[in-house]
């Protein structure tokens, strides 16, 4: 369906005692649906207007007691005429209208009265329960649900649920008093744009942040219906989760400390600060199944696609009771149902008061951390009751600053479920390293740590790198290199290069993982998302702030030492100098390995490892 521009006229209606101010699509609905509730007369104040015009004049010459039905109180059904159009003749001027718009119709009876199909509203109120769209997406959308009905009776249907208070309804761009502009889908005021629309006739307005995911104009409506009940205050069905995997006593305490916070009220929002590879999904699990044994539903939100597909098999296997479906930008049905839903952030723009609980992981990952548009996105999607639990091995930024002052109350996962140490970096300064333009030559320093990798370790090696060009020409150079003493049986390429614009990224993890190749040299890509059995990590160029925030250090670090097969992983960060990053990233994974040890969550043979550490540190403090 291709929809146009849709337009609204204001009008007024009136019974014995109280009158009501509203805007319609088609005021003879209204007309007949206010009828059956005392009212016996309406009169059009305008014309046909877009919805983005009616709304502002709607909410500036109305008060809130009139949009439900208010006493006459003394004054004639005249001089509340005669006081709107006053009211939005002056408010014409502002938007610059002709008042030609303006009109005094009176409609009365004998008018033809339209067909109500009740059934058909209750069934599209359901299917639209939690979500916030535009017409051409509820066509779209009941289409798939097997519902026959055109564009006018859905109209129909969603002006009768409006006027019943079942759905709201919001210009999709709105004019604001100061003269600015607001998307209500994203919630953003700053990349909105004059356009030439066809449509409506009038200047029009549409938002560049969300026009990804279609085009938002003032000229169309949002729909958006409430996710329907709340989660009730008592169980009414037992569900427990299936876990893959035996957690530990870090884990125990943070799964049980989540199940409390998702049965107390007076709580909100709850940060999850875990170590890199602590098992901070699983730990939610309680929590959710608590939530969905009270008949509500749960939203596991994450900014990037790539990760998604595993923690979808991971919720389905862990909740085969409850339907688990998956949302992101590349999947064919957008309006799946389920008491679970896995999706990328963008696509909870969507939705609208529809979850109990919304699991947020990686909320300092990009693109999530600088977007208000997202944290818009997922503020809107919780019922007024319910919660969010932020997950990251790295807070920043808002999250970080909220629960430094101590706003934002925060469980601490300090270890990983082996019980031993998180693998602490060792900073390497190598004055040659060099970026340059042509060609790149590798540090005696760089071969020594990658042979001691491949053939003192007989571990993989991840290296990374803060551009593309770096991650080619290191590739190139180290394939030359390892055909070379004292690189031993190095037959055929044993180095690979990915970044995010390499069509084969995916392959190259998945060949990677396998153990077909040791050295994958990569950008920030794979900074997370990728677990390796047997796996040391190399900064290269640890020193280019830019790229190589703290955040990122903690992560790259992170991909060490993550299975109890090989849980000592080594880290280096390489660079030039030292830089304030490389030594607050270090810092911070050893107060988490300090935190660890006094709770009691590393096992003998990893509290030596860690004494060890702290004895060589005051070695070299001491001189």
């Amino acid at each position: 369906m291709v929809i146009g521009c849709q337009k609204f006229i204001i009008y007024l209606a009136w019974g014995e005692k109280k009158y009501i101010l509203s805007y319609s699509h088609n005021p003879l609905l209204d007309y007949w649906f206010l009828v059956e509730k005392g009212f016996t007369g309406m009169l059009l104040l305008t014309k046909p207007l877009p919805i983005g015009y009616v709304s502002y004049l709607f909410n500036n010459c109305t008060t809130e007691l009139e949009r439900v039905g208010t006493l006459f109180k003394g004054r004639s059904i005249e001089e509340i005429v005669a006081l709107k159009v006053r009211k939005l003749r002056k408010h014409f001027a502002r938007l610059g209208l002709s008042k030609d718009f303006l009109t005094e119709n009176y409609l009365q009876n004998p008018i033809p009265k339209p067909f109500f199909d009740l059934g058909k509203i209750k069934v599209l109120e359901e299917k639209l329960m939690g979500r916030i769209l535009f017409l051409n997406e509820i066509d779209q959308f009941i289409k798939k649900k097997g519902i026959n009905a055109g564009e006018n009776e859905i109209q129909d249907i969603l002006q009768i649920l409006f006027l019943e208070r079942k759905c709201q309804r919001l210009p999709s761009i709105c004019f604001e008093k100061d003269g600015r502009k607001i998307c209500h889908r994203c919630g953003q005021r700053e990349r909105i744009l004059s356009i030439v629309c066809a449509s409506c006739g009038l200047k029009c307005y549409h938002c560049e942040e969300c026009i990804a995911l279609g085009e938002s104009r003032s000229c169309q409506p949002l729909y958006g219906v409430p996710g329907g009940r709340r989660a009730y205050k008592l169980p009414h069905t037992s569900i427990t989760p299936v876990m893959d995997v035996q957690l530990s006593l870090a884990q125990k305490e943070a799964s049980a400390a989540l199940r409390q916070f998702v049965l107390q009220p007076e709580q909100r929002e709850k940060l999850v600060w875990a170590a890199c590879g602590a098992g901070k999904t699983e730990v939610t699990f309680q929590a959710a199944a608590e939530v969905l044994s009270r008949g509500g539903r749960v939203l596991f939100a994450m900014p990037r696609r790539t990760p998604l597909p595993d923690i979808f098999n991971r919720l389905k296997r862990a909740f085969p009771q409850v339907p688990v479906k998956m949302i992101h930008g590349e999947t064919k049905d957008k309006f799946s149902h389920g008491e679970i839903i896995a999706a990328t952030t963008h696509q909870v723009l969507r939705f609208y008061s529809a979850f109990d609980l919304i699991i947020l992981d990686e909320v300092d990952a990009y693109p999530y951390k600088d977007s208000s548009m997202l944290q818009f996105a997922v503020r809107r999607a919780r019922r007024k009751a319910g919660k969010i639990i932020y997950l990251t091995a790295t807070p920043s930024g808002e999250i970080y600053e909220r629960w430094r002052k101590r706003e934002l109350s925060c469980i601490k996962i300090p270890a990983r479920h082996h019980g031993y140490p998180l693998p602490e970096p060792k900073i390497v300064v190598e004055k040659k390293l060099r970026r340059a333009s042509k060609g790149f030559n590798i540090p005696e320093i760089v071969v020594d740590l990658i042979h001691e990798t491949l053939e003192g370790d007989l571990s993989q090696l991840l290296i990374f790198v803060p551009s593309v060009f770096l991650a080619i020409h290191v590739a190139e150079e180290l394939n030359r290199i390892t055909q070379l003493p004292p690189f031993n049986n190095f037959n055929g390429r044993w180095v690979e290069y990915s970044h995010g614009r390499d069509e084969d990224r995916e392959l190259k993890r998945e060949r990677f993982i396998k153990g077909e190749f040791p050295v994958l040299v990569t950008t920030t890509l794979w900074e997370r998302g990728i677990t390796v059995p047997r796996v040391n990590v190399l900064v290269l160029f640890a020193d280019a702030e830019e790229i190589f925030d703290e955040a990122a250090l903690i992560q790259m670090a992170g991909r060490a030492g993550r299975t109890s097969s090989y849980p000592m992983g080594k880290v280096w960060f390489v660079g030039s100098r030292v830089t304030k990053s490389m030594k607050s990233a270090r810092g911070k994974i050893h107060q988490l390995n300090i935190e660890a040890s006094e709770k009691g969550f590393l096992k003998p043979e990893g509290l030596q490892w860690l004494n060890g550490w702290e004895d060589k540190v005051n070695c070299l403090k001491n001189g």
